[in-house]
């Protein structure tokens, strides 16, 4: 038996990735050698009941749950960046995704990074306790060697992702309005909405007013507030709060990016898929996943403010993906 532990993983781009994983899985022969260890966050799986498990999102509960279970599997994969909590017999894979957790060791002074560090202490306290980590790009290859948590030799590369749910969808780029710009994502401190807010002020100042549409929730106050201010003031920005990504994807001509943390950049490739331009952080990770139409510095609002206005009066080239799909490489490595 193979377990999937998923444990810690809700919503965001893990849920999805997840839920894209249980999907492939469900198409394989060897379907029926697979478990599933969830959260009670997740959306309920289309799994028979016999094959997945929903326990509390604690670290009680799953070391319980592999004290019970350490002889049932031959083989494990932690889907959420921290490896099991015993030293087991099986081997064991450990998914590795949160750039975050990699940055706290540096960061750990730093008040919005105290509960991360203690998070990556966890899983250095459990390090040995997997075989590998998988990671998506370069970058976290570096990152996982640059802490020391394992050996090259410990380290597998294997990108993933739906590349066929967006993939040639929408309207044709030139029936898109020309002046609408995309960004969805949480308003997370690594997202860097208040540079794109000041970005989009500037515009307004200038006399530029450009649509972004985004999707925050109230989970940022101070976000929401600037936001509203900016609104008020006359700047052009819808919040969807929550939407179906493909809403955008597919009628809108542009994704801007000023993320400054991500370990994959998932957005970046489904907005290239659905055949929209991409405006980007001038950073590693864009360039791990794609290549941009135009960068920007992620940092500065009126290099953000001069991105937008290219787009706007330039003929942008449109955006390359330059990872792959490997999700048939990760499932054979876990059945073979």
């Amino acid at each position: 038996m193979i377990l999937i532990d998923a444990l810690y993983i809700n919503k965001g781009g893990g849920a999805v990735l997840l839920q894209y994983l249980i999907s492939q899985i469900l198409c394989r022969k060897e379907k029926d050698q697979f478990f599933f260890l969830l959260d009670p966050r997740f959306e309920k799986p289309a799994l028979p009941e016999d094959q997945y498990c929903v326990i509390a999102n604690s670290q009680k509960a799953r070391w319980q749950f592999y004290q019970k279970n350490k002889d049932r599997f031959s083989k494990v994969f932690c889907f959420a960046n921290t490896p099991p909590p015993i030293r087991l017999r099986a081997r064991v894979y450990t998914y590795f995704h949160n750039q975050k957790l990699l940055e706290a060791p540096d960061k750990k002074f730093e008040k919005n990074y105290r509960k991360i560090y203690v998070k990556y202490l966890i899983v250095k306290l459990f390090n040995r306790n997997t075989d590998y980590y998988i990671v998506q790009t370069q970058h976290m290859t570096d990152e996982i060697l640059r802490l020391k948590l394992k050996k090259p030799s410990n380290l597998l590369q294997i990108p993933f992702y739906d590349n066929a749910k967006y993939k040639g969808g929408g309207l044709p780029f030139a029936q898109r309005p020309a002046d609408e710009f995309v960004f969805i994502s949480n308003p997370s401190p690594q997202k860097n909405y208040p540079t794109l807010f000041d970005a989009w002020e500037y515009l307004l100042d200038i006399g530029e007013k450009p649509l972004l549409h985004v999707t925050i929730d109230d989970s940022a106050p101070a976000v929401t507030a600037q936001m509203n201010r900016l609104i008020s003031k006359g700047a052009r920005i819808t919040n969807h709060v929550y939407i179906d990504p493909a809403r955008l994807y597919f009628n809108c001509r542009y994704l801007i990016f000023p993320s400054v943390v991500e370990s994959f950049g998932l957005p970046l490739i489904e907005a290239a898929e659905s055949g929209m331009k991409i405006l980007a952080s001038d950073l590693q990770y864009v360039y791990d996943v794609v290549k941009p139409s135009i960068t920007f510095k992620p940092y500065d609002k009126i290099s953000i403010a001069n991105a937008v206005r290219r787009a706007m009066s330039e003929e942008l080239p449109f955006p390359e993906i330059v990872t792959k799909n490997e999700i048939g490489k990760l499932i054979d490595l876990l059945v073979g």
